[in-house]
């Protein structure tokens, strides 16, 4: 009856014994009494059991939820650390470009105060200043036209001026082999001013060519064929020169003249359909570029085939 009673009572302090919450005095009492009676033992096992077996589902609950929390957490400070990244980035780029290496200006932010040509070395140097205050210069590049090989255009940058910094709103470039060509100021090419052309500074020299063309072809008539510089520089067998297109003006009374560096006519126009290349310097050479054949002959005959 007591044995009875002895085990009734371990049956309920089982429970306390197996998450151990039972005093020492307690759990020596369970534990003698488990070794003694083997009814009690089993259930001891049985119930540790089914307490194993419930708690390892929810642990495991636990842990995947932990885990996915981690997942979670790692993937957000990876987001928050790319986002940040950029936008430092972004902050970064801005600044640099705002203040150190600035942007190209517009052509009405800057203006050519003074150009100098050297007729031996055909630099072209240009004395400019930048329109805007808080402005400094930070690099001038030149570059050759795309679509003109006798055109060069020239980009200015300019950046804001920090509070450490002075302005620098003056700016020279050198741009060399200008012989022939025209200097523009671009932001970018599609915001173009002409500030130099060979041409305006070299009128005489080109007028007298045109009388020296006339001159030894009388076939061609001074008020009814057009002579027109086209631009640039040729050189034929290695000797310089310019070459003129000719076009017959058409109509009866009809003449021409000449309007911004355009040839304008009352009649119309007809190309003669060859060039004309004379050298820059006497004793002068003449060939005539033909354009049915592509190349300068000194074939004047050509002048008549018209």
């Amino acid at each position: 009856m007591n044995n009875h009673f002895s085990c009734d009572i371990i049956k309920d302090l089982l429970p306390g014994y197996i998450d151990e919450i039972l005093s020492e005095a307690g759990k020596d009492l369970v534990r003698k009494h488990l070794d003694e009676c083997e009814a009690c033992s089993r259930v001891y096992l049985e119930m540790k059991e089914e307490l194993d077996t419930d708690t390892e589902p929810n642990e495991k609950l636990v842990l995947d939820g932990l885990k996915k929390i981690r997942r979670h957490t790692r993937r957000l400070k990876t987001a928050i650390g790319i986002i940040a990244g950029m936008l430092i980035l972004f902050l970064l780029s801005a600044f640099i470009k705002i203040f150190v290496t600035g942007s190209p200006l517009s052509t009405s932010e800057i203006s050519a105060d003074e150009l100098l040509y050297d007729e031996e070395t055909d630099c072209l140097v240009i004395n400019g200043t930048v329109n805007l205050a808080s402005c400094r210069v930070t690099r001038i590049v030149w570059e050759e036209n795309e679509d003109d090989r006798n055109a060069v255009n020239v980009l200015v940058y300019g950046a804001e001026t920090l509070p450490f910094q002075s302005s620098k709103e003056e700016f020279t470039v050198s741009i060399p082999d200008m012989k022939g060509k025209k200097a523009y100021f671009a932001c970018p090419d599609y915001d173009r001013e002409e500030i130099y052309n060979w041409k305006h500074y070299h009128n005489e020299k080109l007028a007298d060519l045109e009388n020296e063309i006339y001159s030894r072809f009388i076939e061609l008539d001074r008020n009814k064929d057009a002579l027109n510089y086209i631009g640039g520089i040729e050189s034929v067998n290695g000797t310089e020169g310019v070459c003129f297109s000719v076009n017959s003006v058409i109509g009866e009374n009809a003449s021409y003249w000449t309007f911004n560096d355009q040839l304008i006519t009352d009649g119309e126009f007809e190309s003669r359909n060859f060039d004309i290349w004379i050298s820059l310097d006497e004793p002068y050479q003449i060939f005539i570029y033909d354009y049915q054949t592509g190349k300068y002959t000194d074939d004047y005959s050509i002048i008549n085939r018209h």
